[in-house]
């Protein structure tokens, strides 16, 4: 288990980049089938060297993707917290009940009979309630990075939480340096909030 992250808004061309590579991938997983051969052969080795490869430049691709593990977000969190880039909002109501707009639901929550419009409605008002921050945006809403409810962490959040983090990482240089040798996905996951301010922010599953 752990932390998914989606930006809200995929990046221009993405999808074309991920199917190509994802063709390169898939190239040469079938030429390394084709050999037959056992995984000791060096042939084979050579082989497998270039799915990772592959794997690894179609990985590249997914730039609107950013996963944490539980460990790794409970981290995250506290590295945020160090340099002020966090708030302690809540959402000011309940979560929308399905129920108040019309929609039914069966015993795995799924929609079982709702009109097109219902639905809508009630996805704008969750994505609403998901998104929620306060009139001052002060940094991330905590809770938004603390449970796997599809919360929406938006640009404005993302741009306060990015504004403390370069105002305060200069009075901690040795902090920031042991840190960035022991949390090695820090500077991605900083280059991955930078660019999900840049495309509506980013939901958390």
């Amino acid at each position: 288990m752990g932390y998914d992250m989606y930006m809200v808004r995929t990046p221009d061309g993405e999808e074309e980049r991920y199917r190509a590579a994802l063709h390169e991938y898939d190239k040469a997983v079938e030429a390394r089938d084709a050999l037959d051969l056992p995984p000791s052969e060096l042939e084979y080795k050579a082989a497998q060297k270039k799915v990772s490869a592959a794997y690894e430049a179609m990985c590249e691709t997914r730039t609107t993707y950013f996963r944490l593990g539980i460990w790794s977000m409970g981290e995250c969190r506290a590295i945020m917290g160090h340099f002020g880039m966090l708030s302690l909002t809540e959402p000011p109501s309940e979560a929308p009940s399905p129920e108040a707009f019309g929609i039914s639901l069966n015993e795995y929550g799924q929609v079982t009979e709702a009109a097109p419009e219902s639905i809508r409605r009630f996805e704008e008002a969750m994505d609403a309630y998901l998104s929620w921050t306060p009139a001052q945006v002060d940094g991330i809403a905590v809770h938004k990075l603390g449970s796997n409810d599809g919360w929406i962490v938006t640009a404005r959040e993302i741009h306060a939480a990015l504004a403390a983090y370069e105002e305060s990482r200069g009075k901690d240089p040795a902090f920031l340096s042991q840190l960035i040798e022991e949390a090695s996905w820090w500077p991605q996951w900083i280059d991955y909030l930078t660019a999900a301010a840049e495309h509506e922010g980013f939901r958390v599953y």
